[in-house]
């Protein structure tokens, strides 16, 4: 299988998500009360809370979440499963974000890799092949949901939209993760779906864990792959190199740049 780092890149940067293998259809219902018979005619009764007031709720709070998180750093557990449950692909390694736009995936297991989207472009280094393919990052990331991670534009947000799921996804998340994992209590996960069709990335779901850090992505892709990664020793504040989201390219190297 090719390196999956650039299968990510591709496939417009699949950085993404969670420990699970359970398709992600949940949709958020607005649960409207009746109001009371003994209510007097002449009292003016509250609209009933709309799909569209859900979805501005939902996407505030999940706005709130990340804008507060300013960096990141976890170690990543990755797997990656077909529309027949066949687990294709798994890796482990660790993962830097900082807003706005910037992102260091490196993975030290089955190989080492490393990506870098340093605000402009997208560094794919294999060390393997001896190879640095460069492609542009507004380009890599058009229509994907994981530029929220990292963005502050609404503009960008508004092509998405929003719904914070039941707790069953949560629920699944945290008895999976119980055992050696910290902060697994109080799991909530938030869906992206993007609102123009056709793009590679169907979902991206978002979970937190009670100390409102990213615990969980789950990313299900138009080949109806998800993608499931689940981050240990997370940090949200830590001195952070100058060079983090730097390419120093060794000249044995062949620069592919498809910028």
């Amino acid at each position: 299988m090719k390196n999956k780092a650039m299968y990510l890149v591709r496939s417009v940067l699949l950085v993404a998500a969670g420990a699970t293998s359970f398709v992600l259809n949940a949709q958020t219902q607005a649960s409207v009360e009746a109001a009371p018979e003994s209510m007097a005619a002449s009292e003016s009764m509250a609209a009933p809370e709309t799909m569209s007031d859900i979805d501005t709720n939902d996407t505030s709070s999940l706005k709130t979440l990340l804008s507060d998180m300013r960096q990141f750093r976890a170690n990543f557990a990755q797997t990656v499963v077909d529309a027949q449950q066949n687990v294709v692909h798994e890796a482990q390694g660790v993962l830097v974000m900082t807003r706005p736009d910037k992102l260091r995936w490196e993975t030290t297991f089955p190989d080492e890799t490393l990506l870098i989207a340093d605000g402009e472009a997208v560094w794919n280094v294999d060390t393997f092949v001896e190879q640095v393919t460069v492609l542009s990052q507004a380009n890599a990331i058009k229509d994907n949901p994981v530029m929220l991670l990292t963005s502050n534009d609404d503009s960008i947000w508004s092509m998405f939209s929003i719904s914070q799921l039941d707790n069953a996804l949560s629920q699944l998340l945290e008895q999976k993760n119980r055992s050696g994992q910290e902060n697994t209590s109080g799991l909530r996960s938030f869906q992206i779906t993007p609102k123009q069709q056709g793009g590679q990335i169907l979902t991206l779901t978002l979970t937190f864990n009670s100390d409102n850090e990213l615990a969980a992505l789950t990313m299900l892709d138009a080949q109806q792959q998800i993608s499931t990664l689940t981050f240990s020793d997370i940090e949200t504040t830590f001195p952070l190199a100058a060079d983090t989201f730097e390419v120093e390219v060794p000249d044995s190297f062949i620069i592919d740049d498809q910028r």
